[in-house]
């Protein structure tokens, strides 16, 4: 798409402006930052997740850190930051936001720092909009569509005179703090289902010690004496293929298991390298562990084939094996707590675990027939509680709906928000941080790739 089709169709997306608005290019109003953090004299790293700039914990700089933080750049608060990577494989992810802090973050993000008449909040929620409406997706170069600069700085934008524009922004932040609680609050409840779910499996995965059975204790828990145990070597066989990179990528998610990557967590940390030709094959019925987050409950049966990190270990189930049972125990809390006695490391969060002592785990081994009939009852008492959390989520994509159409609505000047905004108090932006962890159900939803 050429650059003068991919500006005709941001203006008919932004429709008939107020006539007390104008429309300029976006670089008239916005200023690249160029801010370099050479001799490190900013320390404070910043991250972008879930359209949030955010400070990123000290126990969280490892894995895909720079040798240097001399090739970040420093934000000053009020500073937006932009993702430009990827725009062809990824168009799901939140690609915007903006520091309250002082801080770096990667030179691979474009900054840009308002200027001329334009409030750094209003431009903050127009950029928001511009994201929700996929307006950069028709902008770029290179085989994964990157951004520069250059190749945004013409894009036309609206402009409404200062004095609105600030009151546009504190009625969109009334309006943002009153849905993003209310998503908090949905999610706290979708956190509470989960828990709810774990239980069951925890409670039924082990399966019933009948009245004169002694059963046999191992360390997940007493056990039917005619289940066998055996260690995980007997049962795992590592795979080894790579190089299909037209395979769909997959992740593990603590709360979901094995599933297709949802590139909407893509900003939250993690990386995608241009060439996939390295990343491990999985086949349905494979059990997928990410040897970082095991202990976290990063392991899961696919039920799909695909292709996954490298910082995953992938096996094929030798003998008698029913899928769905293999899924809940694997996941269960007992197993996860197993994973964390075998993992090594100092530091919560950097356990590793090596594939020698995933063999030494010792697992419980029912018959065939059971198996089936344990993950069937399993999935009986938790049927209830998986159609509530469809229901919550169903709720929450619904709010995040209105947000996206009602900030879209007042940036281009279709809602006429003034007389109701000044009515309103201002709102402290860092107030937002309350209620961000939250309204993203904090860090259970994120994929686990290192």
């Amino acid at each position: 798409m050429s650059a003068a089709s991919s500006d005709d169709r941001v203006l008919q997306w932004v429709g008939g402006l107020p006539e007390r608005w104008e429309t300029t290019a976006l670089g008239t109003r916005l200023k690249e930052n160029k801010s370099s953090n050479k001799g490190l004299v900013e320390k404070q790293v910043l991250s972008l997740s879930y359209g949030r700039v955010v400070i990123k914990p000290e126990e969280k700089l490892r894995g895909l850190v720079p040798e240097s933080f001399e090739t970040y750049q420093i934000l000053e608060p009020g500073d937006i930051v932009i993702r430009p990577t990827d725009l062809q494989n990824d168009q799901t992810s939140l690609r915007i936001g903006q520091s309250h802090f002082r801080g770096i973050i990667t030179s691979a993000y474009i900054a840009v720092r308002p200027q001329n008449g334009m409030d750094h909040r209003f431009a903050a929620y127009m950029l928001a909009a511009y994201d929700f409406m996929k307006v950069f997706y028709g902008f770029g170069s290179g085989l994964r569509q990157n951004l520069d600069f250059k190749h945004i700085k013409h894009i036309p934008i609206p402009v409404p005179p200062l004095e609105e524009q600030t009151l546009i922004v504190r009625y969109l932040d009334h309006a943002e703090l009153r849905i993003a609680k209310a998503i908090a609050g949905k999610s706290e409840v979708l956190a509470k289902l989960r828990e709810a779910k774990t239980a069951v499996i925890g409670d039924s995965v082990l399966g019933e010690v009948r009245p004169g059975d002694q059963g046999t204790t191992i360390e997940l828990g007493v056990i039917p004496s005619a289940w066998s145990v055996i260690s995980l070597r007997g049962l795992l066989r590592p795979r080894a293929e790579r190089n299909r990179p037209d395979l769909p990528l997959l992740s593990v998610v603590r709360s979901a298991g094995v599933i297709v990557r949802s590139l909407d967590k893509a900003d939250n940390h993690n990386f995608i390298p241009e060439d996939l030709s390295n990343y491990k094959v999985v086949h349905t019925g494979d059990l997928v562990i990410n040897k970082m987050k095991a202990w976290s409950g990063s392991a899961g049966i696919a039920r799909m084939d695909g292709i996954v990190s490298p910082a995953y270990f992938v096996f094929s189930l030798a003998g008698e094996t029913d899928p769905e049972y293999m899924n809940l125990l694997f996941r269960s809390p007992q197993m996860r707590d197993q994973f964390a006695r075998a993992s090594r490391g100092v530091r919560v969060g950097q356990w590793d675990l090596s594939l020698q002592d995933v063999k030494s785990v010792l697992i419980p081994v029912p018959p065939l027939e059971e198996q089936c009939e344990i993950a069937r009852r399993i999935g009986e008492r938790t049927s209830a509680i998986d159609a509530a959390m469809d229901a919550v989520n169903a709720e929450m994509a619904l709010l995040k709906e209105y947000r996206t159409r009602l900030i879209s609505d007042v940036v281009t000047g279709k809602l006429d928000v003034r007389d109701e905004a000044a009515t309103l108090p201002e709102i402290d932006p860092m107030e937002f941080s309350t209620v961000a962890v939250g309204e993203n159900g904090d860090d259970e939803e994120a994929t686990d790739d290192d």
